[in-house]
C-alpha cells in the first residue's frame, strides 16, 4: 500500500457508512422506484432518458444522432444502440438517413414516442419530488456535478 494510506486504517468509516458506498445505494434505491414507476408507462429508466434525450435535443439540434446522446447524457456507446433498436421496435423513435453522413443516422421521434416522453417526465418528476424531499437540492446538485467533473480530468471514455 503507498506510504500515503499508511496509518489511515484507523480512520476508514466502516463500509456502510463510506460516500462511495451509500452513494451507490441511493442510486441503486432511485432506479427502483423510478422503474417500477415508469412500467406505468412501458419504459425503464434508460429507455426514459433517451426517449426523453430525443425529444429535448430535437427542439435545440438539427440532427439528433445516437452519438449526440450518448455524449449528451454520458451514456455507453453500446447501451444507447440496444436501448435505441428497443425504441423503434416500440414505434417510439424511428431512423433516417443523416443528410450530411450517410453512415450515420438521425434519430426522430414518433408522436407516441412523444406522448410516452412527456409522460415520463411528469412520471420522474413527482419521483424526484419525493426522493429528494428534505434534501438541499442546489447543494446536492453542485455536489453531484463536481463529482462529474471528474469524468473529464481522469479522461474516462464511454
Amino acid at each position: 500500500m503507498p506510504d500515503n494510506f499508511s496509518g489511515m486504517a484507523n480512520t476508514i468509516e466502516q463500509p456502510d457508512e463510506q460516500l462511495g458506498f451509500l452513494l451507490m445505494q441511493a442510486s441503486l434505491l432511485k432506479l427502483r422506484l423510478i422503474n417500477s414507476a415508469l412500467k406505468k408507462v412501458d419504459l425503464t429508466y434508460i429507455q426514459f432518458v433517451i426517449l426523453a434525450g430525443i425529444l429535448e435535443l430535437s427542439q435545440t439540434e438539427d440532427f439528433v444522432t445516437q452519438q449526440t446522446i450518448s455524449a449528451r447524457r454520458r451514456l455507453d456507446k453500446a447501451m444507447v444502440s440496444n436501448v435505441v433498436k428497443t425504441l423503434i421496435s416500440k414505434s417510439l423513435i424511428y431512423k433516417e438517413t443523416h443528410v450530411n453522413d450517410h453512415r450515420a443516422f438521425v434519430l426522430k421521434i414518433t408522436p407516441a414516442g412523444e406522448a410516452k416522453a412527456e409522460e415520463g417526465k411528469r412520471i420522474a418528476k413527482s419521483i424526484d419530488d419525493i426522493f429528494f424531499a428534505g434534501t438541499d437540492h442546489d447543494t446536492l446538485r453542485r455536489t453531484l456535478k463536481q463529482l462529474l467533473i471528474q469524468e473529464s480530468i481522469d479522461g474516462t471514455d464511454r
